[in-house]
């Protein structure tokens, strides 16, 4: 059985003084990055297994909209 490595990665919401209120972020993250680099609130119950190759390198997972394409 092969082993293939996954780092969890979570919604959150922010605090934006645009609109004086908890806005959703526009990727999903590592509870580290979240917490340590956004400023965030990780949203329980979001979390998804991913890949690390597919983080950049701030720890954000952005999933590219393919239509009815296959998603890499």
């Amino acid at each position: 059985m092969e082993h293939r490595e996954t780092v969890k990665i979570y919604s959150f919401q922010v605090f934006d003084i645009h609109c004086n209120g908890l806005r959703i972020g526009k990727h999903k993250a590592t509870r580290e990055a979240i917490t340590s680099r956004f400023g965030g609130e990780v949203l329980e119950g979001t979390a998804q297994d991913v890949s690390p190759a597919e983080l950049d390198e701030q720890g954000r997972f952005r999933r590219i909209a393919t239509g009815w394409g296959e998603l890499s």
